[in-house]
């Protein structure tokens, strides 16, 4: 009790200045993040579920969260397709499998071969590609906050979607990773401007349709593979873990300077120098900047 009073309590014993407010403890409290931080980086190489990104991320809600970001700027919604998520699933499982994190694989593998290879002829297609994220919330708010992948987001000429969530050892980091496939294919009706042509007026004579068969050379695969939900068996969740401790230390030193303001001003107790907000406000950006690394990535 005595060393948390001292720890907490502006007193004589500590210069009647809250302990974990001087310079001393916020170094100490800096370096225990740096090296936490490193920690986090590093063990996962030693083997798998020693550290991962623990998420709960349902390709069905990816869904819905893209369909409401199209309904918020006055689109239609996008059919779910199973064989643009047989693609996507595949397209995820190339990248774990190949260890890279790329739109293109190192042999030169364009995703589109992905669209081909289960028989889905596009006339358009667009990916958007995500890792390390704990939710679909978090990661379609990182597709929408991104110029890019916003604009296939919101693009009028895609009308289906298929999603593609897999998990797996990346460069010796467990990782989940979402895959998101855009896709209209020749069938579909695209709303595109089309030329105004003054019309001739010249009779012409109804014709009989005639209906030519057409046939195409593409492999008609079917999509058996579906993105299974991600069930990781693993003790730490990286980002959350450097997210509930960042937060929890800011909050604590944010009581502590309001608390220690506070008995400072009811006893009148005059201090020569004090830089306790600067030395908070430091450790904060410390903090927010190792959190914006912990992030997600999208591509």
């Amino acid at each position: 009790m005595e060393k948390l009073i001292h720890l907490f309590i502006p007193r004589q014993s500590n210069n009647h200045k809250a302990k974990i407010l001087h310079s001393s403890s916020l170094i100490v409290i800096a370096s225990f993040f740096v090296v936490f931080q490193a920690l986090i980086n590093f063990l996962p190489r030693f083997g798998p579920n020693i550290l991962g990104y623990a998420s709960q991320i349902s390709p069905d809600e990816v869904t819905r969260l893209t369909n409401q970001k199209r309904a918020e700027a006055g689109l239609s919604a996008l059919t779910y397709n199973q064989t643009l998520a047989g693609a996507a699933y595949t397209k995820g499982r190339d990248m774990i499998d190949r260890d890279y994190w790329a739109h293109t694989a190192p042999d030169g593998t364009q995703p589109w071969k992905f669209f081909t290879d289960f028989g889905y002829r596009y006339k358009y297609a667009g990916e958007n590609l995500a890792r390390d994220f704990s939710s679909a919330q978090a990661t379609v708010d990182a597709w929408m906050n991104s110029p890019t992948h916003r604009d296939n987001i919101l693009n009028s000429k895609y009308k289906e979607i298929g999603i593609g969530v897999t998990e797996g050892d990346l460069a010796g980091i467990d990782t989940t990773i979402v895959v998101q496939f855009f896709g209209a294919t020749y069938q579909d009706k695209v709303s595109e401007p089309v030329a105004q042509v003054q019309q001739v007026k010249t009779p012409v004579p109804t014709l009989a349709p005639t209906i030519v068969p057409v046939t195409t050379n593409l492999p008609q695969v079917q999509a058996e593979i579906t993105s299974p939900q991600p069930n990781q068996q693993v003790l730490i969740s990286p980002f959350n873990t450097t997210r509930f401790a960042s937060i929890a230390v800011v909050l604590l030193l944010l009581f502590v300077f309001v608390l220690d303001a506070f008995l400072v001003s009811r006893r009148r107790i005059i201090r020569v120098a004090g830089r306790t907000f600067a030395h908070v406000a430091f450790l904060g950006m410390i903090l927010t900047v190792i959190l914006i690394l912990r992030s997600g990535k999208i591509l």
